[in-house]
């Protein structure tokens, strides 16, 4: 992806922005978020992702290698095992691959770690966990401008029935900064609000609400 200025509109009014200003900010944000904030932080956050797996039980997660200022999803690898399998994903090229989650674990490029074996599995994934940088107003997320997750999404011949992003820091942006290929999710989880995608899961939001616990907000996406 490249850097430049996108038209956004907020409130009816015009402006310019960079979207990689965005990031950058977001992420030093976090970096200094965690340096400050031990990682017990982000336990509610794990509890209540915890808490929207039971909810959909999905059979086969897409599940990530957490970055030290990206939410440590990796703790819930033991209470997930017997109920559902997990995959990870492994960086080939320029998109992803999935591996099983199993140890030992490789240091790979960027600092993120990932399982020695290289057996690619091709298993259809019905739930992805999936970390931002930032999520805007039609609940698009914002990357580390890699576009890892926005090819390996594109290249699937299904769409996952739940795309869930999870941030250490509530980085919601009401107005619209995305393009036609990032990844859409349906949920976005943080550790003090939670926001869920309007239309899809309009009858199950008392549900979620009332089982998963927390503050949540419906976003109405275009």
């Amino acid at each position: 992806m490249h850097d430049y200025g996108i038209i956004c509109e907020k409130y009816g009014i015009n402006f310019m922005i960079s979207k990689n200003f965005i990031r950058q900010q977001n992420i030093n944000k976090m970096k200094k978020y965690t340096k400050i904030f031990a990682p017990s932080r982000h336990y509610k956050l794990i509890s209540t992702l915890y808490k929207l797996i039971n909810l959909k039980k999905p059979k086969n997660i897409l599940l990530f290698m957490p970055l030290p200022y990206e939410p440590n999803v990796y703790r819930l690898r033991r209470k997930l095992a017997n109920k559902h399998s997990i995959f990870v994903p492994f960086m080939v090229g320029l998109s992803l691959k999935m591996v099983k989650l199993r140890q030992p674990f490789n240091i790979k490029k960027f600092n993120v770690k990932e399982p020695v074996n290289q057996q690619f599995a091709n298993f259809k994934i019905d739930m992805a966990i999936v970390p931002v940088v930032g999520v805007d107003k039609d609940m698009a997320r914002i990357g580390h401008a890699k576009g890892y997750y926005d090819r390996f999404f594109s290249s699937l011949p299904y769409r996952v029935s739940d795309v869930v992003f999870v941030q250490i820091l509530d980085m919601f942006i009401d107005f619209k900064i995305s393009q036609p290929h990032d990844l859409v999710g349906d949920y976005y989880l943080t550790t003090k609000k939670n926001y869920v995608k309007r239309g899809k899961n309009d009858r199950d939001f008392s549900r979620i609400r009332s089982r998963c616990g927390g503050h949540w907000c419906r976003v109405c996406s275009s």
